[in-house]
């Protein structure tokens, strides 16, 4: 009986395989990587096909093949046919003959190899779909911060960040090296979902490894740590470059997304808070800030002494301290740093410089801070040579402004009681000092001279004016 059994099992067995089947890919989303092709009329009560055997595809079945995937058919472990383009296709080169597509005598001998069989066949077809879309929101986290060496602060700093990125199995190259590398195999072997592959700790860890070596090529390029964000289509390039075992695999990393802001650990944190509080140390504008903020506590703290004498010592002691500010300030840069002409370089011909805020300027009046146009200088013309001049002196023969000739230099030698002439404070004889001219006075106003030079009145008797050192001659 059992082979009989097995004789009638072999003959139904290959009329039920023999028939020609439709083979399509059921729903596929973005969380999908793979999917077996199953019948399209698989259980519907208007099949006449009831005793076909799962993973038996016959010659001239037809395998619909859906836009964005890639189609693979494999028969006996075997990939035989590879395809991308969307449409509806025949199958003629599968193990499995069929009578309807003219295999009678190859029929005949696979009811012979059934019976061998114990009325089974011993082969497997199936149809496998990948997914080529873009695969989204695939979820990241640093465990641990991320080292970054910041190039505007030239020092490494630890980063924090979460968010997702996206994979994605570009070509039909790719769809079988992620079949042969990834996917699962056997007659069991189900649908893979992208949570099945991404959600293990091995790819989570080669994905930091990608992101960081992506970070290391944004910092070579110069990319402040704050910049990041903006450098994300980069940075997504540069990790999937890096990223060469998933190239191996089949896919690669499309898109990286932050899900919030990239952030410094509390090391990092302290540490760059020194570097710029020391930076704006620097600042010479800041520390003349900072020395008056000083002395003005100081002043309000004078204002608060009581008792006799509190507030005299107050001002005495802000006085020195006053005076040592001046000299410690003096060591720094008093110059205020003038800003750039908006339009770059000097001011424009005719324009003027603000000599309050150094804004260059065309109009009457400063367009940064308001300061008036400074009036040009006084000129008039030596009569002695004729040269233009602004300033006291002549800068060509040196005559004062107002006079025709430039006063005589006076005689600086003088003659010692040894009878040395000597040009020196003392003699170079005999080492006296020089005696002291007595000083003669004339009335720098009107030009009245006292009776006495060398002793003139209070005030001249002429015009009033108040004799002192001015009207030494």
């Amino acid at each position: 009986m059992g082979l009989i059994k097995a004789a009638i099992g072999a003959v139904s067995g290959t009329l039920g395989d023999t028939w020609k089947e439709a083979i399509h890919c059921e729903s596929i989303n973005n969380k999908i990587l793979m999917k077996v092709g199953t019948k399209m009329h698989d259980g519907s009560n208007r099949s006449s096909n009831t005793k076909g055997t799962d993973n038996y595809i016959s010659n001239g079945s037809a395998i619909m093949v859906e836009t964005g995937t890639c189609m693979l058919t494999v028969d006996n472990g075997k990939i035989t046919n590879i395809v991308t383009e969307p449409g509806r296709y025949i199958l003629d080169n599968s193990s499995a003959p069929s009578i309807f597509a003219g295999d009678i005598k190859a029929s005949l001998k696979d009811v012979l190899s059934r019976f061998t069989y114990g009325g089974t066949p011993a082969a497997e077809q199936k149809v496998v779909y990948i997914n080529l879309q873009e695969i989204p929101e695939l979820l990241f986290g640093t465990s641990e911060p991320m080292p970054y060496f910041d190039p505007y602060y030239n020092t490494s700093i630890e980063l924090k960040c979460y968010g997702s990125f996206s994979i994605q199995i570009p070509d039909a190259e790719a769809a079988v090296r992620f079949y042969t590398e990834v996917c699962p195999k056997g007659v069991d072997a189900g649908d893979l979902t992208a949570q099945e592959v991404f959600g293990k700790d091995q790819y989570k860890g080669e994905f930091i490894q990608a992101l960081l070596a992506g970070l290391s090529a944004l910092s070579d390029q110069g990319v402040r740590y704050s910049s990041i964000q903006s450098h994300l289509p980069q940075l997504a390039q540069e990790a999937s470059r890096n990223a060469v075992d998933w190239t191996e695999r089949g896919f690669q990393i499309k898109r990286v997304a932050f899900k919030g802001p990239v952030t410094l650990s509390e090391e990092s944190k302290k540490r760059l808070g020194a570097r710029l509080e020391a930076d704006t140390q620097l600042d010479d504008r800041v520390q003349k800030a900072m020395m008056n903020k000083s002395i003005a506590n100081g002043i309000e703290a004078m204002g608060s002494n009581e008792g006799s004498g509190g507030g005299m010592m107050g001002i005495m002691g802000m006085g020195q301290m006053m005076n040592m500010g001046a000299n410690l300030m003096g060591t720094y840069n008093t110059q205020p740093q003038q800003p750039m002409n908006p339009q770059g370089g000097a001011p424009a011909a005719g324009g003027w410089t603000c000599p309050s805020c150094g804004t260059a300027n065309s109009t009457n009046f400063c367009s940064n801070c308001g300061a008036k146009k400074p009036a040009p200088p006084e000129s008039w013309k030596c009569p002695s040579c004729g040269a233009e001049n602004t300033t006291k002196f002549c800068s060509n023969c040196g005559a004062k402004k107002g006079e025709a000739t430039p006063a005589a230099a006076a005689d600086l030698s003088w003659t010692c009681e040894c009878g040395s002439t000597n040009t020196t404070k003392f003699c170079s004889n005999c080492g006296k000092p020089k005696p002291t001219a007595p000083k003669k006075y004339k009335c720098d106003k009107c030009g009245w001279v006292p009776p006495d030079p060398e002793k003139p009145p209070k005030f001249c008797p002429e015009c009033g004016d108040l004799f002192d050192e001015n009207d030494i001659q």
